[in-house]
C-alpha cells in the first residue's frame, strides 16, 4: 500500500490538519494507518492545546510530523495564513510520496482549492460537519467545492454522511467512505476504562468547549427546576466559553452552577473523568461529538440530547434510557431515574458500546479510503 521515497523509506499517506483542530482524532487515525503498514506524514500546526498528541505522533514508527505556526494559539492571523500556504506547498513538494492526501479540516478554502487542485486525484476530504456549526443555510459553498474536488470523502458518522447527502446530493455517495469515529483518550496511550455500576452520582456535569450550539442554557432550567429536588445534584460546567456566551455564563453562576471557564490540562481532565458523576451533552445540533467518544473511552456515564449522531449512536447501542426525550429539566430527571433503577444493565450496555467502538473495527474502511488502490 505504500510507495518508496528516494531514501528507501516507504510513505503512503499525508494527513493535513493545518489548524491542529482534531489532534486526538488525527492520532488515532494515524495509529490505525500505521497498524496496516502504511507510513504517514502528518502536516499540522504548533498549538497551545493537545501538544501531547503532537509528541506522541512524532514517536510513532513510520510517521513524520511537519509543523508550522498556523493556529491562532501559535501565531497572529496573517502569519498563520502565510504559514498555511507554506505548509500546503510542503505537501505539494512531497506529493510523489503519497497515494492519498487527506485534508482533515479546512482552514481557508481558497488556498486549499488553489494548492490542492493538482492533487485532486489523491485528495481525501474528511467531512466532520456538513456545514459549519451555527451556519444558517442548508449548503455551505466552500464545503461543496472541496467535496467536488476530492477523490474520496470520509465521514466519521452515519448521520453526518446521510445529512451531507441530503444537503448536497446523492451524487457524492459513490465516492464516500464511512469510518466510524472510535473512542478517544484525553492523552495518548491511555487504555480504555471499563464500565462498572457506581453508587449515587455526586454531580451532573458538562465538559467540552462551550459554544452556542452545545445547549448549555439547559443548566439554567436545571438550576431552577424542582424536578431534581428529591435527589439534588451539584451542577458543573467545565470548559472554555465562547465570548458571545459570557452573559449566560454569569447568569448560570448566579444560579449556583459551578463554572470552570478554561481548558483543562490532561491531569485535571483525567481527574474529572474519574469522578462518580453523570455527564450531560445537551447539544442543540451535532454531527458527531468528540466529547462523547472521549467519555466512552474513559468509562463515563452520559446523558444525550436526541440530535445528530448522538441520538443515532445511543439507539444503535441500546442506550435509549440515557437519551433525553426532549431538552428539558424534566427529561433529564426522567433519564436520571432510569439510570438509578438499573445501573448495572446500563453499565453493561455502555461497556458493549465501548467494545464496539474501537478503531480496529474500522480497519477495512480505512484500507478502502486510504489504500493505494482506492
Amino acid at each position: 500500500m505504500s510507495v518508496a521515497d528516494a531514501g528507501g523509506r516507504t510513505t503512503g499517506v499525508a494527513i493535513v490538519d493545518g489548524g491542529s483542530f482534531v489532534l486526538p482524532y488525527d492520532y488515532e487515525l494515524v495509529r490505525a494507518l500505521v497498524a496496516q503498514g502504511i507510513a504517514v506524514d502528518v502536516y499540522v500546526s504548533q498549538t497551545r492545546y493537545n501538544g501531547a498528541f503532537l509528541h506522541a505522533l512524532r514517536d510513532l514508527k513510520g510517521v513524520r510530523v511537519r509543523e508550522r505556526a498556523i493556529s491562532r494559539t501559535a501565531a497572529p492571523r496573517w502569519k498563520g495564513a502565510l504559514a498555511y500556504v507554506l505548509l500546503l506547498l510542503d505537501v505539494r513538494r512531497a506529493a510523489d510520496r503519497y497515494h492519498a492526501v487527506n485534508l482533515q479540516f479546512s482552514v481557508f478554502w481558497p488556498i486549499e482549492i488553489a494548492l490542492l487542485w493538482p492533487l485532486r486525484r489523491r485528495l481525501v476530504y474528511t467531512v466532520h460537519n456538513p456545514v459549519p456549526h451555527g451556519f444558517a443555510r442548508r449548503r455551505h459553498a466552500p464545503t461543496a467545492r472541496l467535496a467536488a474536488l476530492a477523490r474520496t470523502l470520509v465521514f466519521a458518522s452515519r448521520f453526518s454522511r446521510d445529512d451531507f447527502m441530503a444537503r448536497y446530493g446523492e451524487r457524492f455517495r459513490a465516492k464516500s467512505v464511512l469510518i466510524a469515529h472510535g473512542t478517544a483518550a484525553v492523552a495518548p496511550g491511555l487504555d480504555a476504562v471499563r464500565y462498572v455500576a457506581r453508587g449515587t452520582p455526586e454531580a451532573l456535569v458538562y465538559w467540552s468547549t462551550v459554544k452556542p450550539y452545545k445547549g448549555v442554557e439547559l443548566f439554567g432550567e436545571l438550576a431552577r427546576s424542582t424536578g431534581l429536588a428529591s435527589d439534588p445534584l451539584r451542577l458543573e460546567i467545565h470548559g472554555a466559553w465562547d465570548e458571545s456566551l459570557k452573559p449566560l455564563r454569569d447568569e448560570l453562576a448566579a444560579l449556583g452552577v459551578a463554572i470552570d471557564d478554561r481548558f483543562l490540562g490532561p491531569a485535571e481532565l483525567r481527574a474529572l473523568l474519574a469522578r462518580n458523576v453523570v455527564f450531560l451533552l445537551p447539544y442543540r445540533e451535532a454531527s458527531q461529538s468528540g466529547a462523547l467518544y472521549t467519555l466512552l473511552h474513559h468509562g463515563c456515564v452520559f446523558l444525550c440530547a436526541d440530535v445528530g449522531d448522538l441520538g443515532d449512536f445511543m439507539r444503535r447501542s441500546g442506550l435509549d434510557a440515557l437519551l433525553l426525550a426532549e431538552r428539558s429539566a424534566d427529561a433529564v430527571a426522567d433519564a436520571l431515574e432510569r439510570l438509578r433503577r438499573d445501573p448495572a444493565a446500563i453499565a453493561a450496555r455502555l461497556q458493549a458500546a465501548q467494545d464496539a467502538s474501537g478503531w480496529a473495527a474500522a480497519a477495512t474502511d480505512i484500507r478502502r479510503a486510504y489504500g493505494a488502490s482506492a
